[in-house]
């Protein structure tokens, strides 16, 4: 099942190319993302990849979401009012109804995620096997 079906990065350009994230997207078209049973966002460091999918997860709610800071001397909404002007369109149940929303338990999953846990598990299995009596 495929829970969002497109996602369109926001149109708005600012004058200042230095604020984040409009020093992501300055050179980019704001093209519409299409998704798929598998969908892979692939390029460069600092390309843009995880600003997307925190763009996302922002603009549908999700948990883990990242709160984002535009300048060094506080808080400024860039971030939220780029991706309040993002538009989105959800995909369809597994009977081929449209979403009407979110699943709540949705989350926000970052790969540094994934790896503290399996590193996590990895060292509480070892710590097992070291203190496991043997018959």
């Amino acid at each position: 099942m495929i829970y969002l079906k497109t996602f369109k990065l926001s149109e708005s350009r600012s004058t200042d190319l230095n604020i984040y994230p409009f020093c992501v997207f300055k050179n980019k078209e704001p093209d519409v993302f299409l998704f798929n049973d598998i969908t892979v966002l692939y390029g460069n460091n600092g390309s843009g990849k995880s600003t997307i999918l925190n763009m996302i997860a922002y603009k549908l709610n999700l948990k883990g979401k990242e709160r984002n800071y535009s300048r060094i001397d506080g808080w400024w909404p860039y971030f939220e009012n780029y991706s309040y002007e993002c538009e989105y369109e959800l995909g369809e149940n597994e009977y081929g109804s449209r979403l009407t929303e979110i699943p709540p338990n949705s989350r926000y999953i970052k790969s540094e995620e994934i790896l503290y846990e399996i590193r996590k598990n990895t060292t509480r299995c070892s710590i097992a096997r070291k203190y496991r009596k043997v018959p």
